[in-house]
């Protein structure tokens, strides 16, 4: 497809002809593909390789400025399998007014099939951690028993805000913990 992006597990951007992209806003608009290995060590690296695109983010600055002091390798807790990004498209029709709403969750998937939520953990524990993306969640108001589910198509601009967005919940410093 012509208006694909690879995502390298060096954190690189290809194009449909296997050439690196150079200009990321150029491919904001392109479908993701996940290129074997992909995990979130990087997506970090790719926010490294194209400092660009941490100017569409608050977070994502600081997020690619950890990668340095962050260990190279053995990064993956125990239990959690792969990090899905998951994509819902949600009709909502109360309160009123009736609207659409489609946002992204990072999201982990355990050894066993578990959904985990992944925001107790440092993001420096999940860099080695394989990404995937989930399915698509469809959910017409509220009613869970009629979820449908589909392949997820995301673009680059949605990936890497929906994973920004999510890890930028991750860096509040320990002491900020509530503790009892």
């Amino acid at each position: 497809m012509v208006d694909e992006v690879t995502l390298t597990k060096n954190g690189f951007l290809l194009r449909h002809d296997g050439t690196q992209e150079t200009d990321p806003l150029c491919a904001l608009g392109a479908r993701v593909v996940l290129g074997e290995g992909y995990t979130l060590r990087s997506f970090v690296q790719m926010l490294n390789a194209y400092p660009q695109l941490t100017r569409l983010s608050p977070f994502a600055k600081d997020l690619a400025g950890g990668l340095a002091g962050w260990p190279a390798s053995g990064c993956t807790p125990a239990g959690i399998a792969r990090l899905e990004l998951q994509k819902t498209v949600e009709i909502i029709g109360h309160p009123a007014p009736p609207r659409l709403e489609i946002y992204h969750a990072l999201r982990g998937v355990g050894t066993d099939g578990e959904d985990i939520e992944v925001k107790p953990y440092p993001v420096e524990t999940l860099l080695d951690v394989p990404v995937v993306l989930g399915p698509l969640r469809h959910v017409v108001f509220g009613d869970r028993m009629d979820e449908f589910r589909f392949q997820t198509v995301v673009n680059l601009f949605e990936f890497q805000e929906g994973i920004g967005w999510q890890l930028a919940f991750h860096g509040a410093p320990a002491e900020c913990a509530l503790r009892r």
